[in-house]
């Protein structure tokens, strides 16, 4: 599966079936990867922040989170490259691989209301998944990490979804994973959100279409003008002088 630089980070040339697959494979041979995505902010955060950038560079697999990022890598590399957002892809594809698996759960992030009312939801609307146990990502991370590990681990978790925001997960799972049992160590963006039933995701024909950041804008208007004039017109930026070279 092929990885395109698309400095200052790489991401995975690939579409739903091969994101899927992979975390199968990873599941069956017992072995562990980790899991991110890149969209415009994420790459924004990479060239602004060092150690993000660096925890990016050493995970496993990233997926095209954003249409911005297709586009740049159809334009720049000519290669076929899918769009594929974990929270959809968990709805649709993913849950079966894990059924399919006997997998074991484990959600980190959000508050304790949130990550409550997700595992609440999950049980009630998946109950063929296996959520063995979970807690709220607002935990001392230089203090409570060893205990919430031990935690994860007594859980017999296989897969372990972390959402505690940009740069923070990715940050923390890259300082912690090799101390996790864990199987599939997945940053997630707004999952908890949405299966909490706090957020509503866009509508399906918008989800290639380019425009889902509209409705998202729209949504939340005082929370994402600024991250998305910001990231938007540095990657604009950075895109076209990567054309002029």
């Amino acid at each position: 599966m092929m990885k395109y630089l698309f400095e200052p980070c790489f991401v995975n040339i690939t579409d739903e079936n091969e994101y899927l697959s992979k975390i199968d494979e990873t599941i069956k041979s017992n072995s562990k990867r980790t899991f991110f995505y890149l969209n415009s902010h994420s790459y924004y955060t990479a060239n602004k922040n060092l150690k993000f950038k660096e925890a990016l560079n050493k995970s496993d697999f990233i997926i095209a989170d954003g249409y911005s990022i297709v586009w740049a890598i159809k334009k720049l590399s000519g290669n076929s490259i899918n769009k594929v957002v974990f929270t959809y892809s968990f709805f649709d594809g993913m849950k079966k691989v894990f059924e399919q698996n006997n997998a074991n759960l484990f959600f980190l992030g959000g508050t304790s209301e949130i990550i409550s009312k997700s595992a609440e939801v999950m049980k009630r609307k998946f109950p063929n998944l296996n959520l063995t146990d979970f807690h709220h990502g607002y935990f001392d991370k230089e203090n409570e990490s060893d205990s919430i590990i031990e935690k994860i681990n007594a859980s017999k978790a296989n897969v372990l979804i972390v959402g505690m925001g940009l740069p923070l997960s990715e940050l923390w799972i890259q300082e912690n994973k090799d101390k996790i049992n864990a199987n599939c160590i997945f940053s997630v963006g707004g999952f908890f959100d949405v299966l909490s039933g706090s957020k509503r995701t866009s509508p399906k024909w918008l989800y290639n279409s380019g425009l889902e950041w509209v409705y998202r804008l729209f949504k939340e208007p005082g929370r994402l003008f600024g991250r998305y004039l910001r990231s938007n017109l540095f990657f604009l930026k950075k895109l076209y002088f990567r054309n002029s070279k």
